[in-house]
């Protein structure tokens, strides 16, 4: 996915997580340094009730959790934290409890983009833990996330003795197959101000004559449209024409049909109205 804004003003901790062999850290040590640590959240839930509710384990029954959850540990990091870069080979499926993750990647003599933003509840590349393979992509706290890390050999095993359980991780994998599908033809099939009107109408917030503050920096919407930060601000414009009012990051929708109107709800690209 080409994605035409940077990240360069997304400084990672200096002191990232770590999930992948290419380092020298063993994973004992990954609850330290930028990680608030394991120990305190334990509190919460243990790592079996944790996979017990979490959405995309639905499927699993009491053995396969409990095959999941030995040595499985959890972990909030503070914003900004990098928990594995791109080219490392997974140590564990990392999955996101609570919180938003930013996916991103670079290569030499170009700035780094944003590709993918991974909400609660999900996995974090899952395929690469399936293949044993590197990540292709940084994954990096946009906010401060909670953290399910469960061993990759673990799932491995499951999903190779267990077919419930592949089919459950296949489900897993399809959703965020078709999830970039639309992201892909949401970028080529749509003009800017299009796609932050969906965009827009999107936000749970939106209702006709509502004011609620943007999610993030207008930065980081642009990279996630995939769009400049000087197109960004020319779609704004050409909402602000009819349909909202902007006030530095707080928005003002003065007329939701005429917001649509700029982008209708089509069930093939959008997930909500």
């Amino acid at each position: 996915m080409t994605i035409e804004n940077d990240m360069a003003d997304t400084p990672e901790t200096s002191n990232p997580v770590v999930l992948g062999r290419a380092t020298r850290r063993k994973p004992a040590e990954r609850q330290e340094g930028g990680a608030s640590g394991s120990d305190r959240d334990q509190a919460a839930g243990s790592p079996e009730d944790l996979i017990a509710g979490f959405a995309p384990f639905a499927g699993l029954n009491a053995a396969a959790r409990h095959t999941l959850a030995c040595n499985a540990m959890t972990m909030r990091v503070p914003r900004r934290t990098v928990i594995f870069e791109q080219g490392e080979v997974p140590n564990a499926q990392a999955a996101v409890l609570e919180g938003t993750v930013h996916l991103s990647g670079a290569t030499p003599g170009r700035p780094r983009m944003l590709v993918e933003t991974v909400t609660t509840p999900d996995l974090l590349l899952p395929a690469a833990v399936l293949e044993d393979a590197p990540y292709l992509l940084r994954a990096q706290a946009a906010t401060e996330c909670r953290l399910l890390l469960v061993p990759a050999a673990a799932l491995r095993g499951l999903v190779a003795a267990d077919p419930a359980a592949a089919l459950t991780v296949m489900f897993c994998l399809t959703r965020q197959f078709r999830r970039m599908t639309r992201q892909v033809k949401n970028l080529k099939l749509r003009t800017t101000t299009q796609r932050l009107a969906a965009y827009l109408l999107n936000l749970d917030a939106v209702k006709e004559g509502s004011e609620f503050a943007l999610p993030c920096d207008k930065g980081a919407i642009a990279a996630q449209l995939g769009m400049t930060r000087e197109s960004l601000s020319r779609a704004f414009a050409a909402l602000e024409a009819d349909a909202i009012t902007v006030r530095g990051a707080s928005i003002s929708v003065r007329d939701r049909q005429r917001l649509i109107g700029h982008c209708p709800f089509d069930p093939l690209i959008d997930e909500s109205a």
